[in-house]
């Protein structure tokens, strides 16, 4: 009977209040569901393609596998208002055993620009979030699954979201709450599936900038590269060693290209840049930079060069300290290059126990 189920999901969602004080204030929510709304909950799933998802074309495929199920979609491009209703109020800080600890790190991600929210309902499935939650895998690519949307589209390490999807019910009426403000979930959640007009439309979406995978290796050796060729430029590299540095890069480049798998890519660029860090060494010996501005902006380029070599040795000071030299000698980071060496540099995945 709708009000067995209804009961259920009611008990549940207090039990949840009860348990976590810092929740309270979801309390209106919960309350402003009535039965149809309490039956059809534990079938509903909220999910969202970030702005990295969306570049490479993670809602296609996700529409392909759930595209029947959605009630309500919306394009957004979340604000820092959005993103401290969402996951800054307390809860996450406060309240022990609940949520992530750091979203400013995936809000990197929202910053880079419009994500795609997805409301779906399954006709049976009563876990139905926690199914798509299972499909979407770990934020870990060492701890991924084969098959799962993140292990397919090889996000670079933790930084990256590719996908998000509520933690369960009290979450997904809050941030259904937030993310298609001012329809309430209440209205939202006994919506009649989308006509398949609408499911073609958002499906073929593009986005200004797309991408086959979050390739930080690349923008890594775009930013080597331009450096090697602004000392280069001045003299300040001898010609051979500009030559060993480019084959480097090139190999770096090819193992991209061969797409091996996030470990063995890792591996075998690392053996990369422990030989290019041991050539940078050898430029010790090359003339001293005068204070003219040519030879100023030439020790500039060599030393983001050998920052840029070993990763254990950059703190984010550093980095922001690098890309303000860069900008004072005219090599520019654009938004999505930015957040790819931070992502690089500071969020490495741990190996699995």
């Amino acid at each position: 009977m709708v009000t067995g189920e209804a009961e259920q999901t009611r008990r549940a969602l207090r039990e949840q209040l009860s348990r976590y004080p810092a929740l309270e204030e979801r309390r209106g929510l919960v309350e402003s569901l009535g039965e149809e709304e309490l039956r059809l909950l534990p079938r509903t799933a909220l999910a969202v393609v970030t702005p990295d998802g969306l570049a490479q074309g993670t809602h296609r495929r996700l529409l392909a596998d759930l595209g029947a199920y959605v009630i309500a979609y919306r394009f957004r491009t979340l604000t820092q208002r959005d993103a401290e209703r969402l996951y800054q109020d307390g809860l996450i800080t406060r309240t022990s055993g609940r949520h992530i600890t750091a979203w400013w790190i995936k809000k990197n991600v929202f910053d880079l620009g419009e994500a795609l929210v997805l409301l779906l309902r399954h006709p049976v499935d009563t876990s139905f979030q926690t199914t798509v939650t299972k499909s979407k895998g770990a934020s870990d690519p060492l701890m991924a699954r084969p098959g799962t949307y993140r292990e397919r589209y090889r996000t670079p390490n933790k930084t990256f979201a590719l996908m998000h999807s509520s933690d369960d019910m009290i979450s997904l009426l809050h941030e259904a709450a937030v993310l298609f403000d001012p329809t309430p979930p209440a209205e939202l959640l006994g919506r009649p599936y989308w006509s398949e007009d609408l499911r073609a439309a958002v499906t073929g979406y593009r986005t200004t900038v797309e991408l086959r995978r979050m390739e930080q290796y690349r923008a890594l050796y775009r930013l080597k590269r331009r450096l090697l060729l602004e000392l280069a430029g001045v003299g300040a590299v001898p010609h051979g060693v500009v030559g060993q540095l480019c084959a480097l890069y090139d190999q770096a480049g090819d193992v991209v290209e061969q797409n091996p798998g996030f470990a063995a890519e890792t591996e075998a660029v690392d053996r990369l840049l422990a030989e290019e860090a041991a050539l940078l060494r050898s430029l010790a010996t090359c003339r001293e930079p005068s204070t003219t501005e040519v030879d100023l902006a030439a020790a500039v380029a060599l030393t983001c060069l050998r920052t840029l070599t070993t990763r254990g040795t950059v703190t984010p000071e550093v980095f922001s300290q690098m890309t303000t030299l860069l900008s004072r000698i005219g090599i520019g980071l654009n938004q999505l290059e930015t957040t790819l060496l931070e992502s690089y540099f500071f969020f490495s995945p741990k190996e699995p126990e």
